[in-house]
Parts: structure tokens; sequence; C-alpha cells
């Protein structure tokens, strides 16, 4: 049954109200308890006799020690993979509770203070290469020179791994000299700096302006105008102090870094231009066009109706690509399908130099569909079509489709519409030699629901690399096995049942009946008691917990889109988008304006502005 809107906030009101008590380290009053933890957890979880010698009380009167801590970082996880409460509990709490209930425990943590502002972030490789290009017009492979970016909590654009190293800032040098070169002899490029109809000054500060993405000082254009003149007179060619010129904008730290300082009279406030660029680069992966430069000359940016406006017309300038590419795609992980291999002598289709691109391209097309034009985030886990050329669609068996422009494409039945029927998340999430229900169920764990299972422990043992072995054990057997130690079986009780059920799907995700000429066998139970037999049945069970995809889904947002992760903090805000992604029928736009209307997104510290 949906829980209505309006009361799902006022259960979050509720919380919101009590977290400022959670952090103290004196008593409080039990009343302080929120209503949702003393409704679910009240009657196992109080008193000498608490389950597991867990009490909820103490939690909310004093700061924690470690142990505290560790407990509650268990209750969190169990709460979140639905096996506490338990199934059998008198009262089991909606997905909307469930939502809620989570955020209270994760406020026991709080972060520390400056957890929630972003660091310096460098410009990644590819928002490097999508800059140059819009603010040059030239074309420009940044993989010739620059090296890939290291990723954080699954993306590259992450502030703490953005740094620069002296060797890195060198590669940025040699990359700003044969970008400024190739400007210098292309005339359309050299006239957005050195432009004859203009006095120097004034084409060198509106570049210099769009290059450093804010206002430029005087000082600024004249120190740039003095280098050039300089070298001048030291007897250097027109072209190579011009040269020299545009290398010092393209190498400065202020063309090379997002830096989010704030305004003057209070830092925590993002200034106009500092949003923009935001918006800017979640969207679009690159600079603020003129349109969105304009908005925050004149401030109107900061205004709710603008805001909203710019945001779809970054995402409709650009298809929905952008984000497909830069986001979902490191997000899903289906960007690793382009370097993943399997063994050619058990899928001697691989030789296929197209296949792997049309894996890929399958789901950037869906994903940026979804985007351009307000589909349901549901569409991910369920859909009626999907998109495909002719190499895909003959991998598939799907009715054939010519040559190898991708079209939309309606699909039979429910096997192959969303991510868990796409080829690109299942060759990410198998081996070489054969698929693992361990790697998929995981990977539905982390990218889907945003519930990570803590690393194998050192002593848990490998299966072998090919499920045809002498002692003829299938890989369901050997994974049972593996579940008898009591340090493995935890988890594995979570992953295995997931990926089980997509075992119908071979390494390069063709169907299959048959697995080394025995039947397979997709059952799975799952630890909630729900019953799996093959890909439909555990879209339905996904379906039924889309709250959690929806969470994960905003989560996985705002990381990208801050440049940090998301801390126990955060957590009533990224509640409040799930609950208006629902409200908004789990459309695209209604997530994506919840989103940048939010506090985290609109801030530069979220907690500085109290």
């Amino acid at each position: 049954m949906r829980v209505p809107a309006v009361t799902m906030t006022k259960l979050l009101l509720t919380i919101t109200m009590a977290l400022p008590c959670m952090a103290q380290a004196t008593p409080i009053e039990p009343a302080a308890i929120p209503v949702l933890v003393a409704k679910h957890c009240g009657k196992c979880h109080t008193g000498p006799d608490a389950e597991q010698g867990f009490e909820i009380a103490p939690l909310f009167s004093v700061s924690l020690d470690a142990t505290a801590k560790a407990r509650v970082a268990t209750a969190l996880q169990r709460v979140r993979s639905r096996t506490m409460p338990p199934l059998d509990a008198a009262i089991v709490p909606s997905d909307l509770d469930r939502l809620a209930l989570a955020a209270a425990l994760s406020h026991l943590v709080p972060a520390p203070p400056d957890a929630r502002i972003a660091t310096l972030r460098r410009l990644s490789r590819a928002e490097y290469e999508h800059t140059i290009h819009d603010l040059t017009g030239i074309t420009w492979d940044a993989k010739e020179l620059l090296p890939e970016d290291a990723r954080s909590y699954g993306f590259d654009n992450v502030g703490d791994v953005m740094r620069i190293t002296p060797m890195l800032f060198e590669k940025y040098f040699d990359a700003a000299a044969d970008i400024t070169a190739h400007m210098l002899s292309t005339k359309a490029s050299r006239t957005r700096v050195f432009d004859d109809s203009r006095p120097l000054t004034e084409s060198l500060a509106a570049f210099m302006e769009r290059a450093f993405r804010r206002p430029v000082t005087t000082d600024e254009v004249a120190e740039r105008v003095l280098l050039h003149d300089d070298l001048l007179q030291s007897g250097l060619t027109a072209a190579l102090a011009q040269q020299a010129l545009l290398r010092s904008i393209l190498a400065s730290p202020s063309f090379l870094f997002r830096a989010e300082l704030g305004t003057s009279k209070n830092p925590a406030q993002l200034t106009p231009h500092e949003l923009a660029v935001r918006l800017s680069y979640f969207l679009s992966s690159s600079m603020p066009d003129d349109a969105l430069l304009a908005c925050a000359r004149d401030g109107t940016i900061l205004a709710p109706a603008v805001l909203h406006r710019e945001t779809r017309r970054l995402i409709a300038n650009n298809g929905g690509r952008a984000l497909a590419d830069n986001f979902a795609a490191q997000w899903l992980r289906f960007r690793e399908v382009l370097t993943a291999t399997a063994d050619f002598r058990r899928y001697p289709q691989i030789w296929n130099a197209n296949l792997r691109v049309a894996f890929y391209e399958e789901t950037a097309q869906l994903f940026a569909e979804i985007a351009r034009d307000d589909g349901s985030v549901l569409w991910l886990l369920d859909c009626d079509h999907t998109f495909a050329n002719e190499t895909l669609a003959k991998h598939y068996g799907l009715p054939p489709v010519q040559g190898n422009d991708f079209v939309r494409v309606p699909l039979p039945d429910r096997r192959r519409g969303g991510l868990l029927g796409m080829s690109s998340v299942l060759m990410v999430s198998s081996h070489a030699l054969r698929t693992s229900p361990v790697l998929r169920g995981r990977w539905i764990l982390d990218q889907l629901l945003d519930a990570a299972t803590p690393p194998p422990p050192a002593n848990a043992g490998v299966l072998p690399a090919d499920d045809q072995q002498p002692d003829n054990l299938s890989l369901r057997e050997r994974l049972e096995l593996h579940r008898r130690d009591r340090a493995c079986a935890a988890c594995h009780a979570q992953i295995d049942p997931l990926g089980f059920a997509l075992e119908n799907y071979d390494v390069l995700g063709g169907w299959r009946t048959e697995i080394h000429g025995k039947p397979v066998d997709a059952r799975a139970t799952l630890p909630d008691g729900t019953e799996l037999d093959g890909p439909i049945a555990l879209k339905d069970a996904l379906l039924a917990r889309k709250v959690d995809f929806a969470r994960a889904m905003v989560t996985k947002l705002l990381v990208y889109s801050i440049g940090r992760p998301m801390v126990s903090d955060d957590e009533p805000e990224i509640a409040r988008i799930v609950v208006a992604t629902e409200k908004g029928d789990y459309r695209f736009l209604a997530l994506l304006d919840a989103l940048v209307e939010s506090p985290l997104f609109l801030l530069r510290d979220p907690g500085g502005s109290r």
C-alpha cells in the first residue's frame, strides 16, 4: 500500500526534529527517541532482556563509543536489507517508513563538521576534454596525453582523489601547449582571443571569464596582457607570445580546478557562478555555456524557476548523453564492458569488434532516453523496450534490425527489458569462462540497492575460474559448500540468491537453458523469504523495493554532482528527495528537480548555513 507523501513528510519531520538531540553527550528524555524507532524496534530492543543485548534507549541519550557505533552500523545494514525488523514482527514497516527509520539510525553517528564540504576538484579527463571543445571549438583527444583518473565512491570526479602531482601537472602543461598550437592554427579558435576588431584586453577578458568560469579582475587580465607584451619586446614572434599567453590560461589552477569558496558574506553559500558551474558539469560534463553564464552574471540562477529551466535545457542540449556516458556508465559500471573479456574458445562471438560497443550503447541509450524524455527511473529495472542495432538484435534473438544505427525496439517478453537483461551488465559481472552469481549478486546490492556487503575474509578461498571441473560439481553446489563456513554464510545469503536468479544468462548475456548439459537452475530464496525462479521474478522483487532503488540512485547522483560521499547527516535530505521522487511517480525530472533544489546541491556547506 502506498503511503501518502504528506504522511511520510510528517514522519521525516519527526526524525529531523530529534536529530539535534541525538548528537548531544548529555542524557535526554526518552521522548526524543524518534517515533518510528520506538514503534518498530522498541518491543525487542528495550530493557535488560533486549535481544542480542542491543538496547535502543541508551543510543539516543549519550554519545556512542566505537562498539556502539559498530552495532548501529550493523542495525542500519539489517534495516536496509529488510532482515530487521523480522518478517514475523507484529508491525512490518512500509518502504517509506523503512527509509525514515534508516535516516534516524544514520544520525546516531554524526559526521565530522567538515565532511559535508566538497574538496577542491580538478577537471576529470572527460571534463577537461569537453571543456576544451566548448571553450576553443577544437576537438582534442585527452586520452593521448592525460592518464586515466582515479575513482572514489564509484566516480572519477570526487574531490578526494582529484589531486595533481608535479608529474601530472607537466602532462597538463604539455596538453596546454598542444591545444594552443591547434587554436592558433585555426582561425575560428584564434579569433576567440585575438580578435582584430576588438582590443586585446576586451577579448582576453571575455575568454578568461569563460575559461575560469567566474568573473575575472582587471588585475588578472592586465597581468596576462603584460606577459604578452613583455614577450614581444624580448624578441619573440607574435605567434609564440600568443601561445605563451594562452598556455598560461589553460595551465592555470583557475582553469584546471573547480573551486567552491562561497560568498564573502556567507562561505556556506555557493556564488551564482559556482552554482552554474556545479549544474553544468553535473548535466553536461563541461563548462557553462553562454546562456548559463548570463544567468550567473545577473544572479537569476538562484531563482528556482530559472534553475529548473536551465536543468531541462542542459539535458535537452546533449539529449541526456552526458549523464548516460559520465554518470550512469560509472554508477552501473557498464563502461567496463568496453574492456571486459571472455574466453574466445567458449565464446567465439567475442571476436566481433562491434559486440562490446553494442552492449555499451544499448544501456547508454536507455538511460539517455529516461533523462531526455522524463521517463520512469524504474525502466532501469524493467522496461517494455530497448535499443538495438543489427549486431545486438542478432545476439539477443530479437526481430531483425538493419544496419549499425540503434533504434527503439519493443520487447516480446520481460527477459530483456531493463538492466538485468542487458549484456553490458551481465558481462562485467562475469568471469572470462563462467558466470558468477557472487559478482552478479554483489552488483545488484552495490549498484541498485546501495547495500554493499563487506569484503570477503582473507581465508575465504577462491572458486575455480572454470565451472567445468573433474569433480563435476555445479557452481551452485560449490557455493553451498562455501557457505558452510559461518564467516561466509551471512553475506552469501544476501548475495547468492540474487545472482542465481540470473543464471539463464551466459557470460555475454546470451539466453541459455542448459549449462554443460545440465538444466539451468535459477531458483533462489531471498533473506526476506521471497522465492525467485529466474530473472522475471527477480525484477518483481526489485520493483517491490523501488524506494530502496530510488534511494540508491539519488545517493549516487548526489555523490557525482557534489563530488563527495554522502554522510549520515545527509540522510534526511536524501529521504526527502526520494519521497518527492515517489510522489512524482518515479519520473526522472521529479527526482532531478528535488535534487537540484536541495540544500545538498545548492549550498557549499549544508551544515554551515544553519
